[in-house]
């Protein structure tokens, strides 16, 4: 049989005896707070806590008696059940500063000890657990860097994961109160969305399960109710050019739970739900968002695409570029960001010279020079102006080397401070008959093997294997004494060590020694690289030599071997095949 229900007045009487710390038999503003914001009606604020004192406090003495403060709670834990009623008394006697007799108030007391062992017990072990979920989740989010920007730095706007407040929330949203305040809420919800089609809701006032409904509808272009894999497969690769069939693969196994090989709405927004159920709305909201943009993008004309692409130019929302959005735009499309090249870009856009361009003077040229790309280099294309912030930048020269060697040099600390220069544009910058100088800073046992023909050479390198403030110290000072007048009237000048490093060191000084108006590059990769792709070396007499000096021991894999069979010391390793060495 169920326990016979607390009789309401007695037990608030007996919680206004419990707030009386004085016994002067009536409650104070500081009792009556402490009763309304941290007893039976946490959901008031303290503005209304004290609004509702002063409604209570009819003869405006400042106190309530006991016929006040009865009155006054039965109205307000009217819609209470019997239940919530009696768990809420106890737990507000049971923070109160005096004791009760009566045992039957207490949660610890004889009788109620089934209630720690059948609801506060379980309750607390399936909330550490959901604990022990979210921070192994929070680990491998953090672990991933996906909240860190691009150079290692916390956003303004990260927020970590709060393990007390996680589990205080958790408990409470889960407990019988806090699961019939839910309840309440979403049938009052449910009601209220019952009058309309969610599709007439704002985007913002949309349930989750809403939203991600609108990015399924949006993806199932014939309305069939399902996802079949060609749909899947062309929004992939329309997002991520040229690798869309491996990606859409993964996705549809992954989120077709039945295994028809189609993924309909419940599989779709059941797999999305527990996939982002940790994250914030705001999150939610974004990721969500930016399928629906990919979506837009899928299906978009090749002029709607580049429409996306000035009206994110377009900063002012004018419908036209002025000449600061057209220099923006124009840095943008042109990597290196060479004045000249910019100024050019301009002219070409700004062909009336009247500093304005709309949309339809901005899309005949663009049209015409894209017209010999195919869809997906074209889509390639747009994805970099949408995500260009600045100037546009080159592609990194280190990626046309073999992956461990493309992984060496990226990793060199004066990677990121020089500017790069691979051995392809080198030779295609040769063959436009471009006036080149080639600064060699190795040290001379290393150039004494082979160097590039006419290249000028610094002296006082530190050899291989001394240490960095050895090297860099050599270098600086073969730099002060050195003489570059050979390299006066050349179009840029391309400084070249083993593989890049103190070339790294040497460009950007050399660069501020000659000053503006000369572009001064690292050979990425160095002699090495050159060696690998073919280019010729000489020995100290101009004769074509087949070594090449790598530098260090490290270094001796990345050398592809031509006839080389250069050693260190006497003793050093002949070199592996071609496979071994790459």
């Amino acid at each position: 049989m169920p326990a016979e229900a607390m009789d309401r007045v007695e037990a608030l009487r007996v919680v206004f005896r419990s707030l009386d710390d004085d016994d002067s038999g009536s409650l104070d503003m500081d009792e009556v707070l402490r009763l309304l914001v941290e007893g039976v009606c946490q959901r008031l604020t303290l503005d209304e806590a004290i609004a509702y004192f002063e409604t209570l406090d009819a003869d405006g003495d400042g106190t309530i008696d006991e016929e006040e403060y009865v009155a006054a709670m039965l109205h307000i834990t009217r819609d209470y059940t019997a239940e919530e009623f009696e768990h809420e008394v106890k737990h507000l006697i049971a923070r109160s500063r005096k004791a009760i007799e009566d045992p039957k108030y207490y949660f610890h007391c004889d009788g109620n000890r089934e209630y720690l062992g059948d609801e506060v017990a379980p309750l607390l072990e399936k909330g550490l657990e959901a604990l022990l979920s979210a921070v192994e989740k929070e680990r491998l989010r953090v672990a991933t860097g996906v909240d860190w920007d691009e150079d290692g730095y916390r956003p303004d706007d990260w927020r970590p994961l709060r393990p007390l407040r996680f589990l205080g929330e958790w408990l409470r949203r889960n407990s019988r109160t806090g699961r019939a305040e839910v309840a309440a809420e979403e049938a009052r919800l449910a009601a209220e969305r019952a009058k309309y089609d969610w599709r007439d809701i704002p985007f913002e006032k949309r349930t989750r399960e809403e939203k991600l409904r609108t990015s399924f509808e949006a993806m199932d272009r014939d309305d069939s109710g399902s996802l079949d894999f060609d749909e899947m497969l062309f929004v992939c690769r329309k997002i991520n050019p040229g690798r869309g069939l491996e990606e859409t693969k993964s996705q549809v196994e992954w989120l077709d739970k039945d295994g028809d090989g189609q993924v309909d709405a419940e599989e779709y927004v059941g797999a999305m739900t527990q996939l982002m159920e940790e994250i914030d709305d705001e999150t939610f909201d974004e990721g969500v968002k930016k399928v629906l943009t990919a979506v837009t993008f899928a299906y978009a004309t090749r002029e709607e695409k580049l429409k996306m692409v000035f009206d994110r130019v377009d900063d002012d929302g004018s419908g036209e570029l002025d000449r600061e959005e057209m220099t923006k735009l124009a840095r943008a499309l042109t990597p290196g960001g060479d004045e000249a090249k910019v100024r050019k870009t301009l002219k070409w856009l700004d062909k009336d010279g009247d500093a304005a361009v709309t949309f339809d003077e901005f899309k005949t040229p663009i049209l015409e020079m894209t017209s010999g790309l195919d869809d997906d280099q074209y889509d390639a294309a747009i994805h970099k102006l949408l995500a260009a912030d600045g100037e546009a930048t080159e592609p990194d020269p280190a990626e046309e080397l073999p992956t461990k060697f493309a992984a060496y040099v990226s990793n060199l600390k004066t990677h990121a401070t020089a500017r790069q220069m691979g051995v392809k544009r080198l030779n295609s910058m040769a063959e436009q008959k471009k006036k080149i100088a080639v600064v060699d800073c190795r040290a001379e046992d290393e150039r004494a093997v082979s160097t590039i023909k006419d290249s000028i050479a610094l002296s006082g390198i530190a050899a291989s294997g001394a240490s960095e403030e050895e090297m860099i110290a050599s270098v600086t000072a073969a730099i002060e004494s050195g003489d570059f007048s050979a390299a006066d009237g050349c179009d840029f000048i391309v400084v070249m060590s083993s593989v890049g490093l103190e070339s790294g060191v040497a460009a950007p000084l050399i660069a501020e020694k000659l000053g503006e108006g000369v572009d001064v590059f690292n050979l990425c990769g160095g002699i090495v690289s050159w060696f690998n792709h073919g280019g010729e070396v000489v020995d100290g007499a101009g004769e074509a030599v087949e070594a090449v000096h790598p530098g260090t021991k490290r270094c001796i894999g990345f050398v592809r071997p031509r006839k080389n069979a250069f050693k260190f010391g006497g003793g050093g390793k002949k070199k592996k095949d071609d496979d071994d060495a790459a």
